[in-house]
């Protein structure tokens, strides 16, 4: 759901933790699922730039973000690769955390991090 902010890689560490920071601030339980997956998925197939999901799938890397106390858990995932809706599944020994009052720059190192040891 809105809002998202779509970051290049080649920003600085410091600022991706900035939005990270931001985007965690908007973080909600118990929304509900879109009613209108094909609307949802054409926005947010433009807002990235990808011309379809099978392309944007292929090569996408995935990373879960959870508050654990006062920890930020960060969770590769392995692509799978195409079955019926790509696959992932979580590399649960890469698991790592970070205290949630990090700086933006630590939070944006870890990020990058967590990004690295996806598959």
């Amino acid at each position: 759901t809105s809002p998202r902010i779509v970051v290049d890689e080649s920003e600085p560490t410091s600022i991706k933790g900035k939005y990270l920071r931001e985007v965690l601030g908007h973080s909600q339980e118990g929304l509900p699922h879109p009613k209108d997956w094909d609307g949802f998925l054409k926005g947010f197939l433009k807002e990235v730039g990808a011309k379809s999901w099978s392309k944007f799938a292929k090569s996408a890397l995935r990373c879960s973000i959870d508050f654990e106390g006062d920890q930020l858990e960060f969770l590769p995932w392995r692509n799978l690769g195409p079955g019926e809706h790509y696959n992932f599944v979580p590399i649960r020994d890469r698991k790592m955390a970070i205290p949630f009052d990090a700086s933006d720059e630590e939070l944006g190192l870890l990020l990058d991090k967590a990004f690295e040891a996806c598959e």
